[in-house]
């Protein structure tokens, strides 16, 4: 293990386990490089469509799109900085939630896209639900930076991750409830988006096991099963966004 300083920054570089595992360690760390492979490579896609679509409407989509990927991997960055550097950057979870919200303004752009907007009736409480999950992830990230990992922030984590899957849910049935668009591009993109969604939010719900008393290191475990399923599913998307772009 070796130490560089600069001023009263000391940096110690090594490998640092995860939860004193050193199994969890290692899945971990196989988990997180393939998230920030498979979510780098599912930004590039999603920018290079963004780049040569000619319809002006799906910008938007594709602009969300190329977040969550980034997101992504840089979750999975700060996760590896963390264990081979003595680094310590206590609201990573924020990023991971800002990766699903993202990801359902993307599903809530492609329904708004595809089956027209939102009925003037809800189109209040549609954004009272959106700065309500923005300010649940600035709740979590305050929390955590002041008094760190705790069942409050694990409480704050799986509530918002319960609300960005029932919202995405919501606008997911709303896309495919409309027979016109079954088989096209974006009635496809949608389905694909789905698992990416389920996985990710269910990353962030596992953390209620918290507060309910389970033990912090089988959560993690969980999580991370879950961290790879998004991570799979995100792949397929990706296949997606290639054939699109070769549609192009």
């Amino acid at each position: 293990m070796t130490s560089v300083g600069a001023g009263v920054l000391l940096v110690e570089f090594g490998v640092f386990l995860v939860e004193d595992d050193a199994t969890l360690t290692f899945i971990t760390f196989l988990g997180v490089s393939l998230l920030a492979a498979l979510g780098l490579r599912f930004s590039y896609y999603a920018n290079r469509n963004m780049r040569q679509s000619r319809i002006e409407s799906q910008q938007q989509i594709w602009g969300y799109l190329q977040f969550i990927g980034a997101l992504g991997a840089i979750y999975a960055l700060v996760w590896v900085l963390e264990i081979v550097t003595s680094i310590r950057i206590t609201p990573k979870s924020g990023v991971w939630l800002a990766m699903i919200f993202f990801l359902v303004l993307s599903l809530r752009q492609i329904s708004v896209t595809a089956a027209g907007g939102v009925n003037s009736s809800i189109t209040q409480i549609d954004q009272a639900v959106r700065l309500g999950f923005i300010g649940g992830i600035v709740l979590y990230t305050a929390l955590t930076l002041i008094t760190g990992e705790s069942t409050i922030t694990a409480l704050v984590q799986a509530l918002t991750g319960m609300g960005f899957l029932a919202y995405g849910v919501f606008y997911f049935q709303r896309q495919t409830s409309s027979t016109r668009l079954q088989g096209t591009m974006l009635d496809s993109l949608v389905r694909h988006l789905l698992p990416v969604l389920t996985f990710g939010a269910l990353v962030s719900i596992v953390a209620l096991a918290i507060p309910l008393g389970t033990d912090r290191t089988i959560v993690l475990h969980v999580q991370l099963v879950f961290l790879i399923m998004t991570a799979t599913a995100l792949m397929t998307a990706t296949i997606k966004l290639r054939q699109n772009l070769a549609g192009l």
